[in-house]
């Protein structure tokens, strides 16, 4: 093997290891999708203070001391966030809606931030769910003793990340939460196939290269070929899993008939795709789909954040990318929302929810409002328009859909940690 050809080896291995590490270098850590810290410094994930449950908070965690032992379970949830697509049509330097992370269990709020989270909880059903400028994510999770659940939530910065408030909105999806992608720090499947790929076919090289053998040239064409067929059973994959994704998604699953208490038990669907349900013979359904989204600060609203005076360069360019330019002393956040069926209190929650019910007329209301610790006697509250009521009926083995968004203007205090003004609308 003469010099030239060793210094090209060196150098593909020396990008090769570029591509291994790329993620997690300080200096190129910015070209990740997949990026666990934050954005502007004071926006790294920290407890939130009404948090129910212990939870802990910071970029990298080690296991806490409940992890796979004892009574209760672990949940793990990393927020992270990507850069604006390049291909999109419209990019813009508006200012975006707040598009700070808050994790949140069966409601109640945990942490805030880009980080890492760590919740002890009991075992059992829970709601985990990560609200940004709207309520889209989230996963419900049955949890046994001892278990360790971790969870991935990313979603691009910027004013054009509100395109992505639901599922299919945009032809490429940038907002996901789900179970921890695989590989070492989550760094992804494709980028270990693909690293891995590139190791090899050096090291294939490498060996036709050294080897007088005539056969070893033979590696080569090999490589092609088989990055080739390794490129295409990958796009098989995809596709099959997509159509089988699809063929699922239409399965129309009937209902058990309910008994005693049960005819109100809320059954939450998937976000994205939820499941189709069929009521149970002499039964109706409701499809009921709360969501929220966050207003966009105004003008007097970002010089109130930032401390009483017109935004400076960087704290503009924050308000452009996340939305505030300063951490506010008070972290906003959306209990969920009060419904009445018929009188009787539903479980309810910013998610999709199919309830099992008689046919016939019913009453339903919504009910939004702020949490009771962000609010003081100085919050100025306006819930004119924070209630919704809908008579409907529906017909044995009907499902009535329903859809109702809640507009939230919530602004915190400069100087204490509660709600400065409050304001929700249904639409």
């Amino acid at each position: 093997m003469g010099a030239d050809d060793l210094t090209a080896l060196g150098l593909g291995l020396a990008a090769i290891a570029v591509l291994v590490t790329w993620p997690v270098l300080p200096g190129l850590r910015r070209f990740s999708g997949f990026k666990t810290f934050p954005p502007f410094k004071g926006w790294a994930v920290r407890p939130h203070p009404d948090a129910a449950v212990p939870v802990r908070a910071g970029r990298r965690l080690k296991p806490g001391a409940a992890a796979g032992r004892g009574p209760h379970a672990v949940v793990v949830v990393r927020t992270a966030w990507r850069n604006q697509d390049s291909r999109d049509v419209h990019p813009s330097l508006r200012v975006s809606r707040p598009l700070v992370p808050v994790v949140s269990i069966d409601g109640v709020p945990v942490s805030w931030g880009w980080g890492t989270t760590e919740m002890t909880v009991d075992p059992g059903d829970h709601l985990i769910a990560v609200a940004s400028s709207h309520s889209r994510c989230y996963q419900t999770v049955d949890l046994e003793a001892g278990e360790r659940r971790e969870l991935d939530y990313a979603s691009i910065i910027g004013s054009t990340a509100h395109w992505y408030a639901e599922a299919g909105a945009q032809i490429r999806d940038l907002t996901a939460f789900g179970p921890r992608r695989p590989g070492p720090g989550g760094i992804g499947g494709f980028h270990l196939v693909a690293v891995g790929g590139l190791v090899l076919a050096a090291a294939l090289t490498a060996v036709a290269i050294a080897s007088p053998d005539p056969t070893a040239d033979l590696l080569v064409p090999a490589v092609i070929w088989g990055a080739a067929g390794l490129g295409l059973g990958i796009g098989i994959v995809a596709i099959t899993a997509s159509l089988m994704q699809e063929a699922r998604a239409r399965r129309i699953v009937t209902a058990a008939p309910p008994t005693g208490a049960a005819p109100l038990a809320v059954r939450v669907l998937d976000a994205d795709t939820p499941e189709r349900l069929a009521p149970a013979p002499g039964w109706a359904g409701l499809n009921l789909h709360l969501r929220f989204e966050i207003e966009a600060h105004p003008e007097p609203a970002l010089a109130a954040l930032a401390g009483g005076r017109k935004p400076g360069p960087l704290q503009r360019w924050r308000a452009i990318r996340i939305g505030e330019p300063e951490p506010p002393a008070c972290r906003p956040w959306v209990p969920a929302p009060e419904v009445l069926l018929d009188g009787e209190p539903v479980a309810a929650s910013w998610t999709r929810m199919w309830i099992q019910l008689a046919p016939g007329a019913h009453d339903l209301v919504v009910r939004t409002a702020p949490a009771p610790s962000q609010v003081d006697a100085r919050t100025a509250l306006d819930l004119s328009g924070a209630e919704i009521r809908r008579r409907f009926s529906v017909d044995a083995g009907g499902t009535f859909d329903l859809r109702c968004t809640a507009e939230v203007a919530a602004l915190s205090a400069h100087d204490r940690p509660r709600l400065a003004a409050f304001r929700a609308r249904w639409r």
